[in-house]
């Protein structure tokens, strides 16, 4: 392992700077890679967007429903990543002899820059929490592939805010996360593990996705052990789950799914929990042990 270099490629969000901080202490890695993904839309798109919300006073009642939803979802998601995370979410502080690479704008990580940055690290692994899709030019870099935590069971659950929908479609049973290698595709790569969290009766949308997470980089950490011991354990994804994207999550979604969770839709699957995993578990492939054990 000692011998083993990585670089970790992340977004800035809490989730993935946790990730960051966690295994950049634990591996040795090279490098930790920042790509700012909220860089501000220009002026004119913004104005030209307003414009058209006071050309159409009848929507605007619709309009500012949403923003009051959203902004309520900020305020509660914040407050629980903010204990969940704690200042690992917050503050990136790598260890001594791991550098620092922060790029920002649309499309960035695949720059011929950043591949070279990337290159001269000669990484043996990178690893994947949040940012971008890879393009061939930089997934060709690190000598023994890339590696993903993506939060959600991918035979059923793909793409982005994957906890969230598992909660609208009042499926907590497929809340999980998966560690696979990164393919062309989007998140259906050769799973090296999957696990499932600890539910308990009053988590929300937020408090899964944290649990999620914190699994999450536990897999990792057992994966890359694996790699480096030539010892790891690939299973193809025979079945590819529903794919979700970010425009997908409207204000409307999200509270779907924290009125889900207030009527008591995580205590409806652990009322049931033995019929409904039955269906979940055959699914699994390289199964981790859930965090507490």
């Amino acid at each position: 392992m000692k011998d083993m270099r990585v670089v970790l490629v992340v977004s800035a969000d809490p989730s993935d700077l946790f990730f960051a901080n966690q295994l950049a202490r634990r591996l040795p890695a090279a490098a930790v890679v920042v790509e700012n993904q909220s860089a501000s839309a220009p002026l004119g798109p913004r104005l030209r967007r307003a414009a058209g919300r006071l050309l159409r006073p009848w929507k605007l009642p619709g309009y500012w429903r949403g923003q009051r939803i959203v902004s309520e979802h900020v305020r509660k998601s914040g407050a629980i990543d903010r204990e969940g995370f704690g200042e690992d979410g917050y503050r990136l502080e790598i260890p001594q002899g791991c550098r620092l690479v922060e790029v920002t704008g649309k499309g960035v990580l695949n720059s011929a820059g950043t591949v070279q940055r990337v290159r001269q690290l000669d990484p043996d692994l990178l690893l994947l929490c949040g940012c971008s899709i890879l393009k061939n030019d930089l997934l060709s870099v690190p000598r023994l592939g890339t590696l993903n935590l993506h939060g959600g069971l991918a035979q059923r659950y793909r793409g982005v805010w994957t906890t969230l929908w598992a909660v609208v479609n009042r499926e907590p049973e497929y809340v999980g996360a998966t560690v696979h290698f990164v393919s062309p595709g989007i998140d259906d790569g050769d799973i090296v593990h999957q696990g499932r969290p600890e539910l308990e009766p009053e988590d929300n949308p937020e408090s899964l996705y944290v649990k999620v997470v914190r699994l999450g980089v536990e897999m990792m950490a057992s994966a890359v052990a694996g790699v480096a011991a030539g010892e790891v354990r690939c299973y193809p994804l025979e079945q590819r789950g529903d794919l979700y994207l970010s425009a997908m999550v409207t204000p409307a979604v999200l509270a779907k799914a924290w009125q889900a969770t207030d009527d008591g839709v995580v205590r409806e699957y652990l009322a049931d929990r033995e019929r409904r995993d039955a269906a979940v578990l055959p699914l699994m492939r390289g199964v981790f042990p859930p965090q507490g054990r």
